[in-house]
């Protein structure tokens, strides 16, 4: 996805986002965030992880690996899915948290509430 949230001078600011989910064994999803997540992109972000921490799943992963920012609306879509994961007794977890997901969640004291690994191997075999 790639939108344009803002003009300026006549020019539009890009923001490149997107969101590929897979089932890697039923009831096992893993979502792939990639891009920027961002007040332009915080819909799709959120559309695409209800659609997975939803049952039947058991288990989300949610790959973070190649996201270069995340700004509060991002932090409210991993917001969002820990509650969503909750509901439905899905277990859920981060994967891959770099410097532009882990900032963010450490500023606002959030990263203590999930459960994060390096890898989605390392995620698998803990869970």
């Amino acid at each position: 996805m790639t939108s344009q949230p803002e003009p300026r001078d006549g020019e539009m600011i890009r923001t490149t986002f997107d969101a590929l989910a897979e089932e890697l064994e039923p009831g096992v999803l893993l979502v792939r965030l990639s891009g920027e997540i961002d007040i332009a992109t915080t819909d799709f972000a959120a559309e695409s992880i209800r659609a997975a921490v939803a049952p039947p799943a058991r288990l989300v992963l949610i790959d973070v690996s190649a996201v270069t920012f995340c700004s509060s609306a991002g932090l409210g879509n991993l917001v969002e899915a820990r509650n969503l994961a909750g509901r439905h007794n899905i277990t859920l977890a981060l994967v891959g948290v770099g410097r532009p997901v882990d900032r963010p969640l450490a500023v606002t004291g959030l990263g203590g509430q999930f459960r994060i690994y390096s890898t989605v191997a390392e995620a698998l075999a803990s869970l």
